[in-house]
């Protein structure tokens, strides 16, 4: 893809592919002119946003290196996370969640996926598709590895995919020793934080945050990642997952509710 592609999406949301002038093969999407995505076409290893790296080591701690697992993405993007584990895990089975209609055919024409990604791609809301993947037939009831949350209507996060019921429907379909993932922009205050590391503690006894030390101590507005789980070896990892950067780092386990 040589030059900038766009579409208007049925929303009337306008997408945007744009070449990285500073790496090669690399595109960023973006939506009404908010950089949504970067992915590296020719190195789905190569992760640009610092959130991203951090979910993506998070991913690689998770498992023997290069043993499939199963993991939801709920929000599509460029599909960066999941051409990374496509990559690095090969055999994994994906399942790819977004809600804005078109999004995904606009990133596949320009942007496809290796012809060995086993990627299924659904549109919907989060919500609702955790309620229809926990129903007994469905082959992902307790079978996620990972769910990977970055769902976003715009600057933020729809209220309903922040709550406390929310988080029961992604522990519904979490396997027992699954690792949740989710993504947070947030101004210094924390306040969007604070409010889903609530709603995680009150249905996950394991729950920590990491993301740029600035960020953390509430000096700059920026992205954080919390990490939870039923599984107390999530927090033993959180050591590894800081040491492996970005750098400046910091990262605080959360006391769970008693």
């Amino acid at each position: 893809m040589a030059d900038a592609a766009q579409m208007t999406l049925p929303s009337s949301t306008v997408a945007w592919l744009t070449p990285d002038p500073f790496v090669a093969g690399a595109l960023t999407l973006s939506l009404d002119g908010v950089p949504q995505s970067h992915v590296s076409l020719r190195d789905p290893r190569h992760l640009f946003y610092d959130y991203v790296r951090r979910m993506g080591t998070a991913i690689d701690l998770a498992a023997r290196p290069a043993e499939p697992l199963d993991v939801l993405h709920l929000g599509a993007g460029a599909l960066t996370l999941a051409r990374y584990v496509a990559l690095t895990r090969p055999g994994s089975r994906q399942l790819v969640v977004e809600k804005e209609e078109g999004l995904v055919a606009f990133v596949l024409e320009h942007a496809p996926l290796p012809r060995s990604a086993e990627i299924d791609l659904v549109e919907g809301d989060a919500l609702d598709a955790l309620r229809s993947l926990d129903l007994p037939e469905s082959d992902w009831h307790e079978g996620a590895d990972i769910v990977v949350c970055d769902v976003y209507a715009g600057v933020s996060t729809p209220a309903h995919l922040i709550s406390q019921d929310f988080f029961e429907a992604v522990r519904a379909v979490l396997a027992p020793r699954g690792t949740v993932l989710v993504n947070v922009a947030d101004e210094p205050d924390l306040g969007t934080v604070r409010r889903q590391i609530d709603a995680l503690r009150a249905v996950f006894p394991a729950v920590a945050m990491i993301g740029p030390a600035a960020t953390i101590d509430g000096r700059e507005a920026g992205n954080v990642v919390l990490v939870a789980g039923g599984d107390p070896a999530i927090l033993e990892r959180m050591p590894a997952l800081a040491a492996a950067g970005p750098h400046p780092v910091a990262w605080h386990v959360i006391a769970p509710v008693q």
